[in-house]
């Protein structure tokens, strides 16, 4: 048995990339971790990020997959060592950073760092601009995993011209760390960005609210068709669980980025915003399971509005384990009780030997099966602004339904 996949086939003609991805062996499929900069910003050290470590593996969050623990901006030293290397600062990490690489690899994580392809980072500590060979040293002596590469105060020189020589340092250390770009998706960056980063940053600085949300996701859409193994798009880290999101909203934000292929960050203050509600979301194994499948694209939208210009709903669909995953969304800020819509456009067309099982993703609900007349109509449930639902839609053989007896049948009248 297998899917009859007429529209999303199609679809999948348009997701050939375009670019080639880079090609270090990494980002097989999008990097999942935490993030210290949407909860501490510059208020982050050695303590925070053992407490994070430790939230994460008793909550089961390394156990799913989120085994990158990253260190942003504001880990450094003001000031390099006599020999021009980087350090960390002494106040906030007095252990160093080969020590807390140490005790993070024992815990079963990889450890990231951050810092910016220009002569400063974001917040004026030093830059690895012209310092990209020993800073790339560096970190492989370190046993750093990841690096983010930020993008202020680069001179004025032409992004193209600065990323391409970090990668290149970083492939010289013979050390794999995963390249994530945070160049803010300027200089039309999706031309050469695919073939320098594992991710690389489509957007500017996601904020914790359902409109920037709603804008990242949609300007990364734009270049959905060059994601794939090796190079994600970045529509920026989770905010799951920051500030005033609501769990619909929180919900839906985390569908959107696990459909998309998007890096799964989390970037609250584990220690005091994971509850239970936030912990059911980020954990939906299904979803995860979606994002984390090397053989599903990202999802494509499919119908209603599919520019993001209008507070309407969108369909969203694409592939995985041989079923297909729908997704419809409401991105108003009113209920809206959807049609029936027909299941055969979104690429799923069972023969008369077949029938479609219909799930939800989010509840495990199995909603029942449809054959091909019944597909043509399935429900939609009213949807709250901002919520959404996600389905599996899979064939399987159809169920020979029973011919009651003469007896039966007249028992029955």
């Amino acid at each position: 048995m297998f899917l009859r996949l007429v529209a999303t086939a199609a679809a999948l003609l348009c997701l050939l990339r375009v670019n080639n991805a880079l090609e270090n062996g990494l980002g097989i499929v999008p990097p999942m971790g935490w993030n210290s900069w949407n909860a501490f910003h510059c208020d982050v050290d050695e303590l925070k990020v053992k407490l994070a470590v430790e939230v994460m593996l008793g909550n089961g969050l390394v156990q799913l997959g989120y085994n990158y623990m990253n260190l942003d901006d504001c880990w450094m030293s003001p000031n390099r060592t006599s020999d021009g290397r980087y350090q960390a600062d002494p106040d906030k990490f007095p252990s160093g950073i080969p020590a807390l690489v140490k005790e993070v690899h024992k815990a079963g994580m990889k450890f990231g760092l951050y810092t910016s392809a220009g002569t400063k980072t974001c917040q004026k500590l030093p830059g690895s601009l012209d310092n990209e060979e020993i800073d790339a040293e560096t970190f492989a002596a370190w046993g750093v995993d990841y690096l983010k590469y930020d993008n202020c105060y680069g001179n004025g020189i032409p992004s193209i011209d600065r990323y391409p020589k970090m990668r290149n340092a970083l492939n010289a250390t013979g050390r794999d760390i995963f390249f994530s770009l945070c160049q803010w998706g300027v200089e039309d960056s999706w031309q050469w960005a695919p073939a320098v980063g594992n991710t690389w940053r489509t957007t500017g600085d996601i904020q914790p609210n359902w409109r920037s949300i709603r804008s990242n996701f949609w300007e990364s859409q734009k270049h959905i068709h060059r994601a794939g193994k090796g190079s994600w798009l970045d529509p920026d880290m989770l905010e799951v669980g920051n500030g005033a999101l609501t769990t619909v909203e929180s919900r839906s934000h985390f569908s959107l980025w696990c459909l998309a292929k998007a890096p799964l960050l989390l970037g609250m203050d584990l220690d005091q915003s994971l509850t239970d509600g936030v912990l059911n979301i980020i954990t939906n194994t299904n979803l995860i399971q979606i994002n984390q499948d090397p053989t599903s694209p990202p999802a494509r939208c499919f119908q209603g509005n599919c520019t993001g210009t209008a507070d309407d709903w969108s369909v969203f669909v694409t592939t995985s384990q041989k079923s297909t995953i729908v997704m419809i969304i409401n991105w108003s800020d009113d209920t809206l009780a959807l049609p029936s819509m027909m299941g055969q456009t979104w690429g799923v067309v069972p023969t008369l030997d077949e029938e479609v099982l219909v799930v939800d993703l989010w509840t495990n609900e199995n909603l029942g099966t449809f054959d091909f007349e019944e597909l043509k109509k399935v429900p939609i449930p009213t949807l709250v602004s901002h919520d959404c639902r996600v389905y599996q839609l899979k064939t399987v053989p159809k169920t020979k339904k029973k011919i009651p007896s003469l007896t039966e049948a007249i028992s029955i009248d």
